[in-house]
């Protein structure tokens, strides 16, 4: 089945999606936004344990 010479991924069943529309999300652009997520994620996770770190152990429990 040929659809004028677009290729399988640029094709959609009988729809030909030009690359402008294809191609949107470029390499440095998705390392950037995983990048920004680890960040995000490891900040979430250190900032609440750093505060309970300090915490006396009786208070923790006690908090439980």
């Amino acid at each position: 089945m040929e659809f004028g010479g677009a290729g399988p991924a640029d094709v959609v069943g009988s729809i030909i999606f030009p690359e402008s529309t294809i191609n949107i999300w470029n390499t440095p652009l998705l390392t950037g936004l995983v990048l920004a997520g680890v960040v995000i994620a490891v900040l979430g996770v250190l900032v609440p344990a750093r505060s309970a770190a300090r915490l006396p152990s009786a208070e923790v429990l006690h908090n439980e």
